[in-house]
């Protein structure tokens, strides 16, 4: 699936704005599924096409588990700004926004209800970065964390190259977090299970890709959240349920003093890079099982693979 291509950036930390330029073309249109069994699917639709969702194959999007879906259920129609609904004559009828409807257009964050199952519909890297106006000191701190998120985007994009590339983020700790995985058509899933996982999804860890070396999730992560402790990188050559499944292991851990069972910030990098030094070969292997590497920021901004430091602490 094509990703926007990147051709260049102008960071202005003097005016305390990233700006991001990307070639001058008409955004898609993504479409997901919210809850339940295909919670998370994401069918992406480009300008001047259309999506039919349904029971059935005759569907480009299905939901064959929801008995109460019709075979086509209804259709979205993109035609680069506007978004248009159309109920296909379905046995029970098609809700936006809570309203029963025959034929709407459907807003940018908008909720559909179909049957049992509800989607919400994204306009690709639809919201810009929020501006914020620094003073002189904050505009060299800036100007700094721009240059190490360069550095570290450099790196990550390389290493999305030759494995699949994942963040498993904190969407605790920016809203924006959650606002970014959502208008972009990677995958993303909270680590959590069940109504848990659906309630506090905005405080929930996610795992977010594959990441493209030109993903503009990728770097819209890396420039905007770069020190500020949004998340974790790694690459595997596992799918994304199964990288899923490897991270949840570790949400609750037994403290050993204790054995009080307590939840796990493995996703934060300040937490990892102290956590790290202090285990045993066999715990670090527990950990990275299944992933070629670990990345996070260190303390001073810059990029550490984890696994690499180890090998490379051992040659020495």
């Amino acid at each position: 699936m094509p990703t926007p291509e990147l051709v260049g950036r102008d960071f202005r930390p003097q005016y305390g704005v990233i700006e991001s330029r990307f070639i001058a073309m008409t955004p898609r249109l993504i479409v997901e599924v919210r809850y339940g069994k295909l919670a998370g699917t994401k069918k992406v639709i480009e300008p001047q096409k259309t999506l039919r969702v349904g029971r059935t194959d005759l569907s480009d999007l299905v939901i064959a588990h929801d008995g109460n879906m019709s075979g086509i259920h209804f259709e979205l129609q993109w035609d680069g700004q506007r978004c248009f609904l159309r109920d296909a004559k379905s046995a029970s009828g098609t809700r936006v926004g809570g309203l029963d409807v025959k034929e709407s257009e459907v807003q940018h964050g908008g909720w559909i209800q179909a049957g049992e199952t509800d989607f919400m519909v994204y306009v690709e890297g639809k919201t810009p970065p929020n501006r914020r106006t620094f003073d002189e000191n904050e505009k060299v701190q800036e100007a700094k964390r721009l240059a190490a998120a360069e550095e570290a985007l450099r790196r990550l994009r390389a290493a999305a190259q030759k494995s699949s590339l994942y963040a498993v983020v904190d969407g605790a700790r920016d809203r924006r977090i959650v606002e970014l995985a959502r208008q972009h058509v990677e995958a993303h899933q909270s680590l959590y299970e069940g109504p848990g996982g659906e309630n506090f999804e905005d405080m929930a860890p996610f795992l977010i890709g594959p990441m493209r070396a030109n993903s503009g999730l990728l770097d819209r992560l890396v420039l905007e959240g770069w020190g500020k402790r949004w998340g974790i990188y790694c690459t595997s050559s596992n799918r994304f349920a199964e990288v899923r499944r490897h991270f949840r292991r570790f949400l609750m851990v037994d403290l050993e003093s204790s054995g009080e069972k307590v939840y796990f910030r493995f996703y934060d990098p300040g937490v990892m890079r102290v956590f790290w030094p202090s285990c045993v070969t066999a715990q670090k292997r527990e950990v990275s099982e299944g992933l070629e590497e670990i990345f996070v920021e260190e303390q001073n901004l810059a990029l550490v693979g984890l696994v690499a430091a180890d090998r490379a602490a051992k040659k020495a």
